[in-house]
């Protein structure tokens, strides 16, 4: 993942999948090489103060799913002793407990951008180290460089329309992807999804076992098999 931090927006996106939607057709054609094989892409991307100036949008792919959430109070940091060195930069420590989960950063006060990875920011200096207290998720920067000067802009899909919800609905979607990617596609798409089902070497059937997605954010009775209806929600990009 990197962070891209503009003069009045930054987002936060996967070097993997940019990667391999520019160079697509050349990896599987193999006249370029995959530098990533055995790395997870991931398909989370976060926008701040971009599309809309004080609010950030999470988007996830496939099927364009999407939250926004107000910037402004999103974290309750809690400031701590200590401090420690990131990339060089002196860091200081910081607490906060969002969306049931204890998360303990290291932001610097040498790059004052109230920024981080993911959905971080409120501090007086960029984030440059996240872990959760069940040691399930880390976010570590490695390196930073100037950038290229590119806008930053939030992509949209080719029908210029992306289905925004509520978090805990997002959580809920993203959870099924994996519990039972049939049911996934059918209420993300309105279509019958097709059961697959697949054989070892010995002709014997493989089941498959679903699958319990750990999500940065955990919302108290989120429920992937409860029933919603086809029609979405969607906001339209304006031209």
């Amino acid at each position: 993942m990197r962070l891209d931090i503009g003069e009045n927006s930054s987002q936060f996106v996967s070097v993997i999948g940019e990667f391999l939607a520019k160079n697509k057709s050349d990896v599987v054609s193999k006249r370029v090489k995959n530098p990533y094989v055995g790395y997870a892409s991931m398909r989370d991307e976060v926008f701040k103060n971009t599309p809309k100036s004080g609010y950030m949008q999470f988007v996830h792919m496939p099927g364009w799913i999407s939250c926004r959430d107000k910037i402004d109070g999103l974290f309750d940091w809690q400031l701590q002793e200590g401090d420690t060195i990131v990339c060089e930069y002196t860091c200081h420590k910081a607490i906060t407990t969002f969306r049931g989960r204890t998360w303990t950063v290291w932001y610097t006060l040498g790059l004052p951008y109230s920024d981080g990875p993911w959905k971080f920011c409120g501090l007086p200096g960029l984030i440059l180290y996240a872990s959760d207290s069940e040691g399930c998720f880390r976010f570590n920067c490695i390196g930073i460089e100037k950038g290229d000067g590119h806008d930053i802009k939030m992509k949209t899909p080719k029908s210029g329309v992306i289905d925004t919800y509520m978090p805990e609905r997002v959580a809920e979607i993203m959870m099924l992807e994996y519990w039972d990617p049939s049911a996934h596609f059918s209420q993300m798409t309105g279509m019958s999804g097709q059961v697959t089902r697949m054989w070892d070497p010995q002709g014997n059937e493989v089941k498959i076992v679903p699958k319990t997605r750990i999500l940065y954010e955990k919302f108290p009775g989120v429920n992937v098999k409860k029933k919603y209806p086809q029609k979405k929600s969607s906001t339209k990009k304006k031209k």
